[in-house]
């Protein structure tokens, strides 16, 4: 009886020693790739649609003939590059507990294109592409199988809460046939029209949100302390805007004689030459006739602008490596 009473206290023993050996604090510094995975269509740009327009125009006169061809612009801001540090702690062989701090930068997605081809020249080009860029706090909880091994499988599910960051546009325009400007209010005298080149460029700032996270990995030990590391994780992310800059605006206006086609006069277009309802413009779930919306018979140019809150998808699956270092 005794002899059973001492195994069992000597197992129990060497059990907590094992455990306590699991125990403690380590840091993972690593690198990831993400890609899309969860497309959805763009949000629109300044009332335009996202989508990928030609028209193509053939012939003058009454002979000409005209085409196009349309397609939705769909993608993911959550397809790109990563880079954190990870601060964790495990509480036994089983249980354990991390938090990232990471950087992101997505790959560029087309948000809107439009061609115009008129018998083989190109008279009306807009393009706008967005990328991403953000900071964010990634709690988790990790559930290690216990092994003795160097090769050491786990899994853990966390919450992603972005702490900074935003939606970069960038628009280029040209446009020879005058519809952008006249679109925009423009109005040029009779027997001309206005033609556009411009570069803009606008931030969209975030509005507070939490996302979801979840991992499969190894451990491959390398030495007492240090480890190699691999994961599949799956992110995923829905964020609206809280709020918009203009930030850039260069280009120039040119009024063009329709029947000679030569210009007749230039204007330098500036950031400060934009109304304050284009500079800035604050994002809600529901606006009404009260709020100064762009179209409203109340609508204040000199004051910022209302617009609806649109959201992008920041989801995709990528794999980190790195290191872990016991401390």
């Amino acid at each position: 009886m005794k002899k059973l009473i001492l195994s069992a206290v000597l197992l129990a023993t060497a059990s907590l020693s094992l455990l306590a050996q699991e125990k403690g604090f380590y840091i993972k510094p690593t690198g990831s790739y993400f890609m899309k995975v969860t497309p959805v269509e763009f949000p629109a740009i300044n009332g335009q649609l996202a989508r990928d327009k030609t028209t193509t125009i053939t012939g003058t006169g009454a002979s000409a003939t005209t085409t196009t061809s349309e397609t939705a612009l769909t993608g993911s801001f959550g397809q790109g590059f990563r880079v954190g540090l990870v601060g964790g702690y495990q509480f036994n062989k089983i249980i354990g507990l991390e938090v990232g701090v990471n950087y992101f930068k997505s790959e560029e997605q087309d948000m809107l294109r439009q061609t115009v081809i008129n018998n083989g020249t190109n008279v009306l080009s807009l393009h706008a592409v967005g990328k991403v860029k953000a900071f964010d706090v990634t709690p988790a909880l990790v559930f290690r199988i216990p092994n003795t091994g160097k090769f050491q499988p786990y899994s853990k599910i966390g919450v992603i809460v972005p702490v900074g960051g935003y939606l970069q546009i960038n628009t280029s325009v040209n446009d020879q046939t005058g519809q952008i400007a006249a679109s925009q209010g423009t109005v040029s005298p009779p027997g001309t029209r206005t033609t556009l080149v411009l570069a803009r460029e606008e931030r969209i700032n975030p509005k507070p949100t939490i996302g979801f996270q979840s991992a499969l990995g190894f451990d491959y030990k390398i030495g007492n302390n240090i480890s190699l590391f691999s994961e599949i994780e799956y992110r995923n992310i829905s964020v609206g805007g809280k709020d918009k800059e203009l930030r850039s605006y260069d280009g120039t206006a040119t009024v063009v004689v329709n029947a000679t086609n030569t210009p007749a006069g230039s204007k330098q277009l500036t950031l400060e030459d934009q109304p304050k309802g284009d500079r800035e413009v604050n994002y809600h779930k529901t606006i009404n006739s009260t709020m100064n919306v762009k179209g409203q018979p109340n609508y204040d140019p000199t004051k910022p602008s209302d617009d609806l809150r649109s959201y992008i998808n920041i989801g995709g699956l990528g794999l980190n490596v790195g290191l872990k270092i016991g401390i």
